[in-house]
């Protein structure tokens, strides 16, 4: 989560979430700055938990990351239960741009390019655009490439049901285990995970890391629903420093070879 000024007025607590389209506020913060929905105006929006109709709010300048950013308007949703989060900035507000998290400490930022991430401190992974600006590439496990989503707004990484099937017939060293609900929003979204050997991002190792299994309706939006896919989270993300670039659509990563998983 990072600081945000809306309207000149804050800081608020915001998650950088990378899977998400568009930046949305929750409704306590439209209590707290005493913002109006616009009248008879709403927006259909996917969520982990489906499809929901929300009301538009007018914004105007938000303060996020180093940076002044326009926002017209958007949608409130009801406040996560149990976090501090007052809303979400998404790929709309990081396009073109190339963001830096240092997830250890807690630090990140947004620069007009990728020029000062170079090899062999960093090194990067070609990707390509999806959905609605996300960055989605490929990573092989146990020898099985899949494509992922690259998504700092998901604590653990989600794997659809044709992908665990794809690496439980065919990944080696791949196991499966049932698990106590997962839930979001109320709703459980996950009974089983798979633990894995490793996950290789690029030259990077990412050992002992386990990936959840559901259909959320995200895999419907990217076309995915039948095909194997992974939402990558911070679960593999937040083990290093890593960057993206939404110009080049490119996922750089600094560290060791061998991440250790956790």
């Amino acid at each position: 989560m990072v600081g945000v000024h809306v309207n000149g007025v804050g800081p608020f607590p915001f998650i950088v979430d990378t899977g998400a389209s568009r930046s949305i506020i929750y409704r306590s913060l439209t209590a707290a700055l005493q913002l109006e929905a616009v009248p008879n105006k709403s927006r259909n929006i996917i969520t982990t938990g489906g499809y929901k109709r929300a009301l538009i709010y007018p914004i105007g300048d938000i303060f996020a990351l180093g940076h002044t950013l326009y926002i017209e308007d958007t949608v409130a949703l009801p406040d996560i239960l149990g976090s501090s989060a007052r809303g979400l900035i998404g790929v709309d507000l990081l396009a073109g741009r190339t963001l830096l998290v240092r997830p250890k400490r807690g630090l990140a930022n947004l620069s007009a390019s990728s020029d000062d991430l170079a090899e062999p401190e960093w090194t990067y992974i070609q990707g390509r655009p999806v959905a609605y600006g996300s960055l989605a590439l490929s990573i092989d496990i146990g020898g099985v490439s899949i494509p992922v989503v690259i998504d700092t707004g998901a604590s653990d990484t989600v794997i659809n049901k044709a992908g665990a099937e794809t690496l439980l017939r065919s990944a080696t060293g791949v196991g499966r285990e049932n698990v106590t609900a997962v839930i979001s929003r109320g709703r459980s979204i996950a009974r089983e995970k798979l633990l894995m050997p490793s996950l290789a991002l690029g030259s990077i190792d990412f050992q002992d890391t386990n990936l959840y299994v559901a259909d959320l309706p995200v895999f419907r939006l990217l076309g995915a629903s039948e095909v194997p896919a992974i939402i990558l989270g911070m679960n593999v993300l937040g083990q290093q420093d890593f960057a993206i670039d939404f110009a080049n659509w490119r996922l750089y990563l600094q560290g060791s070879e061998k991440a250790e998983g956790r």
